[in-house]
């Protein structure tokens, strides 16, 4: 469901054992790292048993449930003989019932202490150990919610994430000695902090980024801005951000070394389409839905669109090839009033452009010191596909169309 994914949480069984599906019917709800998916049937055919229950995650690869397609099971109903009456078979008589029954009784345990957990004795999947492992928990203190008390991942996250009993008091320090360490939590990351920290750890590691910052006369854009949305329905009215695509998406097929990917070591690869990620912040993490074909759209149809990946991307109903396929990114945090900052490339791509917040600033314009507003991008860009020239030329480009905004309508 996606190249970056790497593990995926079975949220929901929608069929039971023993039931029938259609092809195409959804029998599963699988949380990936970015959204929650519905896993359809690729040919008609019964569940036979589930292998992975609900709450558990498991690798990509990992079986997750039998399944017999009906082909099979009409083979089998033709070739099976026809069943033979059988004659009743005799009574079996019980045997008789010990006198006394031995009951064995755990010696109890010194005061305060638990005996070792025995791995024979609980019942976890593996998953669950090796994570209460890396984490030091002890199996034998967790109540299982799986299939017969079996310890499942989400009764290990659940244990982690329950607070710590109090500590004890301890007597005040004498002086001159340290106080002991405020006592903290620990919770596991979420699947998508999981990725967004394996993806930059990638990017700062292997690519070696340079950062050019231009300031961009936002009086036009913003006097543009309001008059465009005041003559248009409310449904196709365009942020600040959509115009901010709009002219990457005129600017890319110029500078087509910003719309590259390097492969392998010593290939370049450059796209004909531009596909601009729109880096959306949710609580959990950071998702980039893309926006396809900027290029041949209009700065209205890029409005509604990223606007609709956006709410998808909150509501984590994105699927793989809304999520996959950029080509460039845009983040801006002007929202959040930050002026300027430093974006980190989505590899494998060569650029990501940061946006700051308008601001009103005195300027000087033709030798008077006037008000004027004014917007810092920011281009993070990998040195060993483009040139420090070229990119400057880029973001020249991008500058010029967002100072005549008239020119991303045509």
């Amino acid at each position: 469901m996606g190249d970056a994914m790497e593990v995926g949480t079975i949220l929901k069984w929608l069929k039971k054992e023993g039931e029938s599906f259609q092809e195409q019917e959804a029998i599963a709800e699988i949380q990936t790292e970015k959204s929650t998916i519905e896993v359809p049937a690729y040919e008609a055919g019964r569940l036979v048993k589930i292998l992975v229950p609900e709450g558990e995650t498991v690798p990509v690869g990992a079986p997750i449930a039998e399944v017999e397609p009906a082909r099979e099971e009409r083979r089998r109903a033709r070739a099976a003989p026809p069943e033979a009456p059988r004659p009743a078979a005799p009574p079996v008589e019980a045997p008789p019932v010990a006198a006394t029954t031995a009951v064995a009784r755990a010696v109890p345990p010194p005061e305060g202490r638990l005996p070792p957990p025995s791995p024979e004795r609980v019942k976890a999947s593996p998953l669950a150990r090796k994570l209460a492992a890396e984490r030091g928990l002890d199996l034998a203190r967790i109540r299982g919610t799986g299939p017969g008390g079996r310890i499942v991942e989400a009764d290990v996250l659940a244990a982690l994430a329950a607070p710590a009993p109090a500590p004890p008091a301890a007597p005040p320090a004498p002086p001159g000695i340290a106080a002991p360490p405020i006592p903290a939590r620990e919770r596991p990351m979420s699947p998508v902090r999981r990725v967004v920290a394996r993806r930059i750890a990638e990017s700062k590691r292997t690519i070696p980024h340079f950062y050019l910052t231009l300031d961009v006369d936002a009086a036009p854009l913003t006097t543009f801005r309001q008059q465009y949305n005041a003559a248009v329905a409310e449904a196709d009215r365009v942020s600040f951000n959509d115009l901010v695509v709009k002219a990457c998406a005129i600017a890319l097929p110029r500078f087509p070394q910003l719309n590259s990917q390097l492969v392998g070591e010593d290939t370049i690869r450059t796209f004909e389409g531009v596909h601009i990620g729109i880096a959306v912040a949710l609580p959990e993490g950071l998702v980039v839905p893309v926006v396809r074909d900027c290029q041949a759209k209009t700065l209205r149809q890029i409005s509604r669109e990223a606007r609709q990946l956006a709410e998808r991307a909150r509501a984590g109903a994105l699927t793989p090839t809304e999520y996959s396929g950029g080509t460039f990114t845009i983040s801006n945090l002007g929202m959040y009033g930050i002026t300027l900052f430093q974006a980190v490339i989505n590899p494998p791509e060569a650029a990501i452009l940061a946006v700051g917040a308008i601001r009103d600033e005195a300027v000087v314009r033709d030798g008077q010191v006037v008000p004027g507003r004014r917007m810092s991008l920011t281009i993070s860009v990998d040195h060993r596909l483009v040139d420090g020239a070229r990119a400057a030329e880029f973001l020249q480009e991008v500058k010029r169309l967002l100072e005549t905004p008239m020119a991303l309508v045509e």
